[in-house]
């Protein structure tokens, strides 16, 4: 999501405004939940993880819906840039997805972890709120989903942001969950009005394991690391929307995936290359890291993109795919 303020109703970010005015300079980080580097993950480069594709996939990939939401169409893309000028008002209906990946001799992880319905009763008032105006609809929770089912080795995040992390509720706190780098520390002054909600779904978990993510020799991308060494799952580092926002490609029995998560929110946002609203500083590295992932798509077909909150054909999608 890209600013849980930009969500809310025009009542809803009028008090949140006028209530942020008043706060002290001093920044609230997205969760006080301690960070440590990750030990799983072997650096590389993009002609190494290019490499892979020309290889069998070896893991079995399932992309869940668990739930659907709307919001205006200046929450996905940038209204303050002129490239977005051309774009009628309206709304975009947006889904949140966690994507179940089962790799032949480690077993089975989790990107981003869905939705608990226990999530909503440790949120504060105002992201109550915030989740009403959104009339957020639940079609599946992670608990239900995975019920006698094996559970997941760890969970690798594409940020922290509370629509992709909100279903840790449902798993064991003995999970490892794995994120790119500065997403914990991230300071804004409104994560002390919201919770932040971080705090609340991370409570009994372990230390958050970033990833050590080294400079792209090839340059093609911010960082790569091959999670597990065999190239069956990269992990790539892509900032921007958020420090520490990671894609992950994974060479799957039916053909590699891509997913994105909120580097890229939407088809209009993909297809049609519209800015996304970000704070200032970290415009520059939206930009790029979007330009980077769209030129890995353009030189490779045969890769299916996933992105943050729709599918990309915009084909009907069911609960499980």
């Amino acid at each position: 999501m890209p600013s849980i303020l930009s969500c809310r109703s025009g009542l809803v970010a009028m008090a949140i405004l006028a209530f942020a005015a008043g706060l002290s300079a001093c920044a609230t980080p997205a969760t006080h939940h301690p960070a440590i580097a990750s030990n799983l993950g072997t650096p590389s480069r993009t002609s190494g993880l290019e490499a892979s594709l020309t290889r069998p996939g070896t893991v079995t990939f399932r992309r869940v819906r668990f739930a659907t939401w709307t919001g205006g169409r200046g929450t996905f893309i940038d209204r303050d840039d002129p490239r977005t000028s051309a774009v009628p008002p309206g709304s975009e209906e947006a889904n949140i997805y966690a994507y179940v990946v089962d790799h032949p001799t480690r077993g089975r992880y989790l990107i981003d972890a869905g939705v608990s319905a226990d999530l909503e009763p440790r949120l504060n008032g105002i992201m109550r709120r915030a989740l009403a105006d959104m009339a957020v609809r639940i079609d599946q929770t992670t608990g239900r989903l995975l019920a006698g089912q094996t559970a997941p080795r760890a969970v690798f995040l594409t940020h922290l942001h509370f629509d992709h992390i909100g279903g840790l509720i449902d798993l064991d706190h003995a999970a490892p969950v794995h994120l790119g780098p500065g997403d914990a520390a991230e300071k804004n002054r409104l994560n002390g009005l919201l919770g932040p909600p971080a705090d609340a779904i991370l409570e009994g978990f372990g230390p958050l394991k970033e990833w050590a993510f080294q400079a792209d020799p090839d340059d093609g991308f911010a960082g790569v690391l091959d999670i597990f060494g065999d190239g069956s799952i990269w992990a790539i580092h892509v900032p921007g929307h958020s420090p520490g926002s990671t894609a992950y490609l994974v060479n799957a029995t039916d053909g590699p995936k891509l997913i994105v998560g909120d580097a890229a929110h939407t088809r209009l946002g993909w297809e049609q290359a519209m800015p996304q609203p970000v704070a200032p500083g970290a415009r520059v590295d939206a930009a790029t890291s979007f330009e980077r992932l769209r030129r890995f798509a353009a030189a490779h077909p045969e890769v299916e993109i996933f992105l943050g909150h729709q599918s990309r054909t915009g084909q009907a999608e069911a609960g499980v795919e």
